[in-house]
């Protein structure tokens, strides 16, 4: 819809909920995607790993934004509802700003003692419902506390007047944020998680390193690790350690397991080794080696399992065919011991070694 200044301003309200969860689950889990504002728009819920206290749930743009340097202005708000009681539903809301570099806005909701905990009504019975609201608009916009409770109608911002409540939206500038948010502080606020193009400069590529950003821009929002082990690093350093890891990821994104063999491996074996003297925390990553090095072995014993089976099956047909023969066999012995007994009937046995003679 537009406003009356010709605001065109998008909302979109999108419901997610997460069947059969677990909490050995330590997987980034993600919601599909719905499109608002011409841009494609997730719900992440970021891993539960070793040492994580909090649940954080992450809103991101998960396709590229339309025009390179343009940005959105969104007004978020995330709830982690209570399937209990909804007056209990934990809310979290902000204003952002996104841009090519920033498409990220994430908050911890609740201790995970207390999420896990279906007396608290957040997970019962595996289910978890997670819901978004949604407004965005090309143009800074100003919210009313009106616009709040229903979520939608929002005012243009207007010279020399005020609303209840404004909203600004303002550009992150230097010293650059952390790369970690808080997950403690449960108050309003932006966290413009630092972009891999902050550090590596897309332009400097070249054709083969240009087709590994893709796959390395993803890992680094999944990952912000990976980039601040990078941060004081030379400009060339840098291009090396992520070209690195670009090859592993493109390895195992476009090998597929019936193809790896010797000379394979050792490929992969030669690239692992060399990134991991760049310094990564590729501790999420290295399952997916060795489970990739150990194809080899797998392919081999496959091999052989199935020049086994197919033994087995020979054998089997063999025994069958042979079954078949004694069967054949067992009816005309039969046959011939019955044709005996008829030809046996009135036959006395003589003594043929006897001279013949004859009496005078």
């Amino acid at each position: 819809m537009e406003n009356q200044h010709g605001t065109k301003i998008n909302t979109e309200k999108f419901t997610w909920i997460i069947e059969s969860f677990s909490k050995n689950n330590t997987k980034k889990l993600q919601s599909k995607s719905f499109v608002i504002g011409g841009c494609r728009w997730r719900i992440v819920m970021e891993p539960i790993e070793k040492g994580v206290e909090h649940l954080s749930l992450c809103l991101k743009i998960s396709g590229p934004i339309p025009e390179f340097g343009c940005s959105k202005f969104a007004y978020l708000e995330l709830s982690l509802i209570n399937q209990m009681d909804s007056e209990k539903s934990i809310v979290k809301e902000t204003r952002y700003k996104f841009d090519s570099r920033y498409r990220i806005w994430s908050s911890s909701f609740i201790h995970l003692s207390d999420f896990y905990n279906p007396k608290q009504g957040y997970l019962i019975n595996g289910h978890c419902i997670i819901a978004a609201n949604v407004t965005v608009s090309d143009n800074a916009f100003e919210v009313t506390t009106k616009s709040q409770e229903d979520f939608g109608v929002v005012i243009p911002p207007s010279e020399g007047t005020t609303s209840p409540k404004q909203v600004h939206f303002e550009e992150t500038k230097s010293p650059k944020p952390s790369l970690y948010p808080s997950i403690y502080d449960d108050g309003l606020k932006e966290v413009p998680l630092i972009h891999l193009s902050d550090v590596l400069d897309i332009n400097s590529l070249g054709p083969e390193e240009a087709y590994f950003f893709p796959l390395l821009e993803e890992a680094c929002l999944c990952h912000p690790s990976l980039i601040e082990s990078q941060m004081k690093k030379s400009s060339k350093y840098i291009l090396w350690a992520f070209t690195s890891l670009g090859q592993v990821l493109h390895f195992l994104k476009t090998t597929k397991a019936k193809n790896i063999d010797e000379e394979a491996c050792e490929n992969l074996e030669c690239l692992w080794e060399e990134v991991k003297l760049f310094g990564f925390d590729l501790t999420w990553l290295e399952p997916y080696i060795l489970s990739a090095l150990d194809v080899k072995a797998y392919l081999e014993k496959a091999e052989k399992v199935k020049n086994l089976k197919e033994g087995v099956v020979d054998l089997e047909i063999e025994v069958r065919n042979l079954r078949t023969k004694l069967a054949f066999a067992e009816v005309e012995v039969d046959i011939a011991r019955r044709d005996l007994e008829e030809i046996e009937k009135g036959f006395e046995e003589r003594d043929i070694d006897a001279e013949l003679g004859y009496e005078i």
